[in-house]
């Protein structure tokens, strides 16, 4: 039996080359998988607490069938036979789609959601269906952070970022809408995308704010994550094309980065190793520019106006009957969201237009905007309110304050851990980028990803 053990921190790449070579086989890298999420996925004995639901009947007749492909020199893409993992509200059909929620308790999807289907096509492995916070709501759990798991590893697609961390699969989808893909990278220190707005498909996935909803990929290194990508690309007929260039790719980079003022609300050893990774991006060639964003009280006052009336929106149609069985923090957001009048709605979509404008027109001049992607470190598991500039604050609020940005203009935006900072730590730069301009966000990403 081989000894592979993802746990050891290969690349998809490396994996191919792996199968290319004859030395693994995605039975050995599938099976590796599930004896990684059996040991320590789920809450036994202070587990991860990554995974929802398993998958490994089916994940092994897939593997196995990716095996025959492979062996005879037909494989789908380059995510044959690679163990992946979704979000538990990303609908597969005949698993258990329940959203981290008891309201949707045995619930299962009738068919599969578009992205599935694409990583089904391209021959991935689906190893099972990841945790997350009820709703996709919060960002404090249940998955416990693999550097520390006192901490949480962020949310609201904390399981996803977690089992890519600790070796229970290559790459994962997950969502985000203020932040739930890009924080949980950062707390895993892993790289997590968020696309341009639309650019792909959300049919199949339980909404928490329609017009805020992203899906995007976590993965190990940003060429994990580009090759994800492609793949979910591939369901709607388009591709970015290529791996991302590495280090050589920040030569005559211009980095937006706006005032001290607006980064100081950071932690301080969080503003250091943001500050560090721009002090080696300018030695590998990249120029380092002030640029004004939007005052960050201007997106904390349309953020929750539109999720809390959006969410109500779709609960309390279709489970209004339920409301005993939603945790407090849905309670309280529905109950809020109700409350939203359709003129105070209208305001915060019309104040996120501008929101948008503002963020275009920092762009004009620059390819990236850089940003820390957390303001605070993980929060200990069950913590609800951390300290923030200071003062206290509610946790989730402190957790989406850097990154809700990008969800309310829709500019692609991801979270990569810089080569500057120790292995070991949560880490995350978070980049953003024009519209529809992934391939560029990705090419920065994996220079900061390079340095060191």
């Amino acid at each position: 039996m081989s000894t592979f053990a993802p746990e050891d921190g290969r690349t998809i790449r490396e994996l191919r080359d792996l199968y290319d070579g004859g030395k693994v086989t995605p039975v050995d890298a599938v099976e590796a998988a599930l004896r990684r999420i059996d040991r320590d996925g789920n809450d036994d004995e202070g587990g991860l607490r990554a995974f929802a639901h398993s998958r490994a009947e089916l994940a092994r007749e897939e593997a196995a069938e990716a095996a025959r492909r492979l062996a005879r020199g037909t494989p789908l893409s380059p995510l044959d036979g690679v163990p992946v993992a979704v979000k538990s509200m990303v609908a597969m059909a005949g698993l258990p789609q329940d959203a981290g929620s008891r309201v949707l308790e045995g619930r299962r999807a009738a068919r599969d959601a578009s992205l599935v289907g694409a990583l089904k096509q391209a021959g991935a492995v689906i190893v099972g269906t990841t945790s997350m916070d009820e709703f996709a709501l919060t960002t404090l759990g249940p998955a416990r952070n693999p550097f520390d798991r006192s901490r949480t590893a962020g949310g609201s697609s904390g399981g996803s970022a977690a089992a890519v961390q600790a070796g229970m699969c290559f790459a994962a989808i997950g969502t985000d809408t203020g932040g739930s893909v890009r924080i949980p990278a950062a707390c895993c220190a892993v790289v997590g995308l968020k696309p341009t707005y639309g650019l792909l498909p959300t049919d199949g996935i339980i909404p928490l704010a329609w017009s805020l909803d992203h899906a995007g990929p976590i993965g190990r290194t940003v060429a994990d994550v580009a090759a994800m990508f492609d793949v979910l690309l591939s369901g709607v007929g388009t591709a970015t094309g290529g791996e991302p260039s590495g280090a050589s790719g920040l030569a005559g980079v211009r980095i937006g980065i706006p005032s001290d003022d607006y980064l100081s609300i950071a932690e301080p050893h969080l503003q250091e190793d943001f500050r560090a990774a721009l002090t080696a991006a300018t030695e590998a060639g990249a120029e380092v520019v002030l640029i004004e964003l939007p005052d960050q009280e201007e997106v904390k006052g349309v953020h929750w106006p539109v999720l809390s009336a959006e969410m109500a929106a779709y609960h309390l149609r279709r489970f209004g009957a339920s409301e005993d069985r939603y945790n407090a923090p849905m309670k309280e957001g529905i109950a809020a969201g109700a409350t939203v009048t359709a003129k105070e709605y209208l305001t915060a979509q019309r104040g996120r237009l501008v929101l948008r404008a503002k963020v275009d027109e920092a762009l004009t001049g620059v390819d990236v905007i850089a940003l820390p992607t957390l303001a605070v470190d993980p929060p200990e598991m069950g913590r609800t309110e951390v300290e923030l500039a200071g003062r206290p604050e509610d946790a989730v609020a402190a957790m989406v304050r850097l990154t809700s940005l990008a969800n309310h203009t829709g500019h692609p935006a991801i979270s990569v851990p810089p080569g500057t900072t120790p292995k070991g730590r949560p880490a995350g730069v978070q980049l953003i980028a024009r519209h529809y301009d992934e391939q560029r966000l990705l090419s920065v990403a994996a220079g900061l990803e390079a340095l060191g």
